[in-house]
């Protein structure tokens, strides 16, 4: 086991008051620096006042805050009553709104995925409003709606993703793990355990940690496991959580000297039996039937290609539920079978629920799923499970590959690849065919965001960039981030979870401004600096 050398507390405490209270430069480790113009982040005008202080965490850690922009009095609250695919059919809205006392705007959207290029416009913007505050903006929504449209949104114009146009602020978060310190840097999972979740602050303190960011899309209540990750999930080599495929990971190899990576995965789980029978296993420690972010196997609804906040369904699956997985597994009609590490079927139960005997797995089918456990796994029975991780470029198997044990955390899409802003929003779920306002809002506008990224020499950045708050700082776009990403140093970077669960602790503080007003979220998993 490597040892880590931790930075004193008092040194640590220090460096962190220096910054946080933005002490002269000569207090501790915190270096001020003056006002950056035209070498600072690509955000807004190339002028614009920028200011950073960085603070030594501990050999080979630092991190940086960086302030830059000031609020722009042009901008205003407004109404996005739609955003229409159609030319004549925002036309034909703005008209009834006109008529109902609403004078609208109109505008063209030409943003688009990266990955599905046109020379058409993405859709027609159809606002309403130009106000002040957020609660005439809202008091707006409900005359709206009271006159019978439906409006999608509140928005404030700076939140629109201008690029070079807008004057911010903006307030980004930089933690740098030089390479030769990488290892310092662990994914961890709430609690150490599915389900169950902590805050990023939770998992700082509960690891030894020096600081940690947020990490990639979990699962809500209503997705049946609470704490599961969306999406791939390996700790310390173990899989704990199925990949939304063919959507990006970041990956730390356990092996110091090999490189973080950003790359795309499947993953690729069988269970045969001793009469060479085999079927698919659908997922790993999740509720059988229910798959957030879509992505999966073996037919699920609306379909298996990743889309983004939704949940497909699938009525016959085999789910594995591992050591990882903590008390009763889900209760409901079907089969489950309790397998001994050494693949021997030790009991097969004619419903699914009760808990994972220690030093086994259960497999637990639903649909067609139970009828093949009830045909293939009977007791004294031996069943083979195999799982693998396949990169989607290269076609091998993460075990394979020489990358060996590793943490991956899985988010989505990548931002730059080799130096180049690589965004597959398209490929990777982040556009709902049915509704260009979704890619709109989610991918072009600007939000709080987490970004992890790679450098040339291997170092890791984790950023965070706070948003949703007129007047302090007003987030990023998807294409805004890999700029900013590349800007910092990176050459590989990916979006991670963001919007109200974008956080950044620092010792035993949250040193970024979390969107949500409960304050930071429960996370499914982090990415710690120890």
């Amino acid at each position: 086991m490597v040892k880590i050398r931790r930075t004193p507390g008092a040194a640590l405490a220090a460096g962190l008051a220096a910054l946080v209270l933005v002490a002269p430069a000569a207090a501790g480790r915190a270096q001020a620096a003056p006002p950056r113009a035209a070498s600072g982040l690509p955000l807004g005008a190339y002028n614009l006042p920028e200011t950073r202080r960085t603070a030594e965490l501990a050999p080979g850690v630092t991190w940086t805050h960086i302030e830059r922009g000031r609020a722009d009095a042009n901008d205003r609250w407004t109404v996005e009553v739609d955003l229409l695919r159609d030319e004549g059919a925002a036309r034909a809205l703005a008209d009834r709104l006109a008529k109902a006392g609403f004078p609208p705007t109109v505008t063209r959207v030409d943003d688009r995925p990266q990955d599905l290029p046109s020379s058409l416009p993405w859709g027609w913007r159809v606002r309403v409003g130009s106000l002040t505050d957020k609660a005439a903006a809202a008091q707006l929504v409900q005359k709206l709606r009271t006159a019978g449209f439906n409006p999608s949104r509140t928005y404030f114009t700076g939140e629109d993703g201008r690029g070079r146009s807008g004057s911010g602020p903006w307030v980004v978060d930089v933690l740098k793990v030089d390479a030769a310190h990488r290892d310092r840097v662990r994914a961890r999972q709430s609690l150490d355990r599915v389900p169950g979740a902590e805050t990023v602050a939770e998992m700082v303190k509960r690891t030894g940690g020096i600081a940690g960011i947020n990490g990639g899309y979990g699962s809500d209540e209503e997705d049946g496991t609470f704490g599961d990750m969306a999406g791939l999930s390996v700790i310390n080599g173990e899989l704990v959580s199925e990949a939304v495929n063919g959507r990006s990971a970041l990956v730390l190899p356990v092996d110091p000297d090999r490189r973080p990576s950003v790359r795309q995965f499947t993953t690729d789980l069988r269970v045969r039996s001793e009469d060479g029978a085999e079927r698919e296993v659908d997922g790993i420690n999740r509720q059988p039937g229910k798959i957030r972010n879509c992505g999966g196997v073996g037919g699920d609804l609306p379909t298996e290609r990743p889309l983004h906040d939704v949940q497909c369904t699938d009525d016959s699956e085999i789910i594995q539920y591992t050591g990882f997985f903590y008390g009763p597994t889900h209760e409901g009609a079907g089969a489950a079978a309790v397998v001994a590490k050494d693949g021997t079927v030790l009991d097969l139960r004619d419903h699914r629920g009760g808990a994972v005997p220690a030093g086994t797995t259960l497999l637990a089918g639903t649909g067609d799923g139970a009828d093949w456990l009830r045909d293939h796994a009977r007791p004294g029975s031996v069943l083979t499970v195999t799982t693998d991780v396949n990169d989607t470029t290269s076609h091998r198997s993460l075990r394979t590959s020489g990358d060996g044990p590793a943490d991956i955390v899985s988010g989505g899409p990548q931002l730059l690849r080799d130096g180049q802003v690589a965004i597959p929003s398209e490929a990777e779920g982040f556009d709902h065919p049915d509704d260009p306002g979704f890619f709109d809002y989610f991918s072009t506008h600007r939000h709080p965001r987490t970004v992890a990224g790679v450098t040339e020499d291997g170092s890791l950045l984790l950023i965070t960039v706070d948003g949703r708050r007129p007047g302090y700082s007003e987030g990023l776009s998807f294409r805004e981030s890999a700029l900013v990403a590349r800007a910092l140093g990176a050459v590989d970077a990916i979006n991670l979870d963001g919007g109200g669960s974008t956080t950044m602790v620092v010792g035993d503080k949250v040193v970024n401004r979390p969107s949500d007003a409960t304050g930071p979220r429960q996370m499914a998993t982090a990415l710690i600096v120890h």
